[in-house]
């Protein structure tokens, strides 16, 4: 799944609008839930309670994965909204992905400027209320040109690495029957052949396997509605014909 197609649902976006307008709310959990980002709970601030025990007891109640938009007092006055992505170690590979660019769509749809910070941890339980104070931008002034480039190129650098490293964290398997077709494919020389593979519940499983006869075969063997990996060897002195 693509994460630009993970979408905030209307409900999410009216409970984040009313949290700018009434200012009652300390922190909103989301869940991706199919191809959207939905509210999962809400906590409200608490009179007389301070923001770093209130996180506390908002630490024992989320689960894992989720991610928090927590309400917090910016350098410059006003409230704003720190990510934490809470996603432990233990999620299968498409699940951290997911959670990993999620942070993205909901800065992006919600609004940039209501953010000052972001962070991603294993365990909510170690992520001190001290720890998401260290993760506030500089918001007392606006940024140079310069600045907002290396900005960027830093959290390109630290999505790139979070999504490598949950990649390589659980490498996906590989059924018998495809690894025997791929070893087929690398020693057979004399024919064209289309072969295609298929991700299914973290394996890569055969999807077809078909000598082609007509260069304008492939055109109609290739799957464009699903997700796949195709291999193509063409042997330019194979006899074709065309219809």
């Amino acid at each position: 799944m693509n994460s630009q197609i993970l979408r905030v649902c209307d409900a999410l976006a009216t409970q984040f609008q009313e949290a700018q307008e009434k200012n009652t709310v300390r922190c909103i959990e989301v869940k991706v839930t199919g191809e959207q980002l939905v509210v999962n709970k809400v906590f409200q601030i608490q009179e007389g309670v301070k923001a770093d025990s209130q996180w506390v007891s908002i630490q024992s109640e989320c689960s894992t994965p989720s991610l928090l938009l927590f309400h917090i007092t910016a350098t410059n006055g006003p409230l704003k909204w720190i990510v934490v992505a809470s996603v432990c170690d233990t999620l299968h590979v498409r699940d951290k992905m997911l959670y990993a660019s999620a942070r993205d769509c909901l800065k992006q749809q919600l609004g940039l400027a209501y953010f000052v910070g972001d962070v991603h941890t294993t365990d909510l339980t170690t992520l001190s209320y001290r720890d998401l104070e260290s993760t506030m931008h500089n918001t007392t002034g606006p940024l140079s040109d310069r600045e907002i480039l290396l900005k960027e190129e830093a959290l390109l650098e630290r999505d790139l690495s979070v999504k490598t490293s949950a990649m390589n964290l659980l490498p996906f398997g590989m059924a018998a029957e495809c690894n025997a077709e791929l070893v087929a494919f690398t020693k057979e020389t004399t024919a064209s052949r289309w072969l295609s593979l298929r991700l299914v519940n973290e394996e890569v499983v055969l999807d077809k396997s078909i000598a082609i006869t007509r260069e304008d075969q492939v055109n109609e063997v290739a799957d464009t509605e699903a997700p796949t990996f195709a291999l193509y060897r063409l042997n330019h002195g194979a006899p074709t014909t065309c219809t």
